[in-house]
């Protein structure tokens, strides 16, 4: 059985669930179309072997037409009635470019649809990622019989509007014969969004965490990788680190919440430090953004670090151990990795109350939650104030994630998504 993962494959995701799938279940093969590392990069020989295969995905704009092409294209335009319509008309009226442009968009299409569906003839199984409008398109070149599998992360849902989005998103849907999310509140806003005739497709399967990175943070090192983590940024060791967010993305806040971070009462500015993760996200933000960040840090009466540079696995273990107080208010989510091992970490998590986390509360995950950005101004003083009492409400967090957010404990999920599509409704998990 072959599988290919295809839309937005963020590599570490998509790798963590290649290798679950290699390891837990027998015969499949899995291949990976155009996987992406946040930040950008080219994977390395050995980051491509958690997949069977690494593909790239023939490209429109990169096509090369010929004459041969534009007169095939001309003859399909003409099987066409209404595309026939359109070229005669604009013919007729001497708008050439017009003509020309669907001569050769039409040829375009044409070479595009024969290569991919060529590719697409070797695969049993094509499983989206990130179910956002321009990563569905290739729904359409996918054989009748083969199985589809579509799975929401959070802001293909939640930040995606308009209802020519929403059409293009649907017609996928109806083509899918499984649509996987991590949480009933996702499961519920589909079907309140596109249509409860989905109901039956919907099925519950999560991403699991790397377990090397969370057997890092169990290995009986964390004191070590604080105090070198704290030595390397200049971090007092009687300094309160309140990390915010966990990207380079303006949805995590960092600017509102630095601000309001400052109206806070001198004696507790006194006690923070603010870490702000750049390292990844700001492609799809403005170019001034991290100046912008960096200008509200320049100006804030409290201690700031701002991270922009990649980090290696030590380092990147050293940042999650040396947080206190963890800061995840962006406006959408669906259970980010960085938040859980957080949580593995030890650290006092802050969640925004309007995210969909009803999972861990069951879980018996210890948190904390503000139903408005503002609402750091006392849940912060109030933190800092019972400090020792509420970080030791996180004792029972590590385990609690380990047990639950491992591939262990629900590659059965997948394995149900991939062979037989069985409803798994073990609600409870989720």
């Amino acid at each position: 059985m072959r599988l290919l993962l295809l839309g937005h494959c963020s590599y570490y995701t998509v790798a963590n669930l290649s290798e679950a799938i290699r390891e837990f279940i027998p015969g499949i093969n899995v291949t990976a179309a155009d996987p992406v590392k946040p930040g950008g990069g080219l994977l390395s020989e050995e980051e491509g072997k958690a997949f069977d295969e690494v593909i790239s995905l023939p490209v429109k704009r990169h096509i090369k037409i010929s004459a041969g092409n534009r007169i095939h294209s001309l003859v399909e335009i003409f099987k066409n009635k209404a595309n026939r319509s359109s070229l005669l008309k604009n013919l007729f009226l001497f708008r050439f470019k017009p003509v020309f442009n669907q001569i050769n968009s039409n040829a375009e299409e044409i070479i595009y649809s024969e290569k991919i569906k060529s590719l697409f003839s070797n695969y049993d199984i094509f499983h989206f990622h990130y179910l956002s409008p321009e990563y569905l398109y290739n729904v359409r070149y996918i054989p009748s019989g083969k199985k589809v599998v579509m799975t929401f992360w959070g802001s293909d849902l939640y930040q995606i509007s308009g209802t020519e989005n929403y059409t293009k998103q649907l017609e996928a849907f109806n083509r899918a014969d499984i649509i996987t999310v991590n949480a009933l509140e996702i499961k519920e806003t589909v079907l309140a969004k596109f249509g409860r005739n989905l109901e039956d497709k919907i099925r519950f399967a999560d991403f699991g965490l790397d377990k090397a990175k969370l057997n890092r943070l169990n290995s009986g090192n964390r004191d070590k990788y604080i105090s070198g983590f704290r030595k390397k940024n200049n971090i007092d060791d009687n300094k309160v680190v309140i990390t915010i967010g966990y990207s380079g993305s303006s949805k995590q806040k960092h600017i509102e919440i630095l601000k309001i971070l400052d109206t806070l009462d001198e004696k507790y500015k006194k006690r923070i430090f603010a870490l702000i993760p750049l390292t990844y996200g700001l492609q799809f933000e403005e170019k001034d953004y991290p100046e912008r960040v960096k200008k509200v840090c320049d100006e804030a009466e409290f201690d700031t670090l701002i991270l922009e540079n990649y980090m290696t696995d030590e380092a990147l273990a050293g940042f999650t151990f040396s947080s206190d107080i963890t800061l995840n208010l962006r406006d959408t989510d669906a259970l980010n990795a960085s938040m859980l091992e957080s949580i593995y970490a030890g650290n006092i998590l802050v969640n925004g109350a309007w995210l969909p986390y009803g999972k861990l509360k069951r879980l018996g995950i210890y948190f904390r939650e503000i139903d408005k950005l503002t609402g750091l101004k006392d849940l912060i003083p109030f933190l800092l104030d019972n400090f020792e009492k509420e970080k030791s409400k996180t004792s029972s967090n590590t385990e609690i994630i380990r047990k639950n957010f491992l591939y262990d404990n629900f590659i059965k999920d997948w394995e149900a998504v991939y062979k037989n599509g069985s409803t798994n409704m073990n609600q409870n998990k989720y």
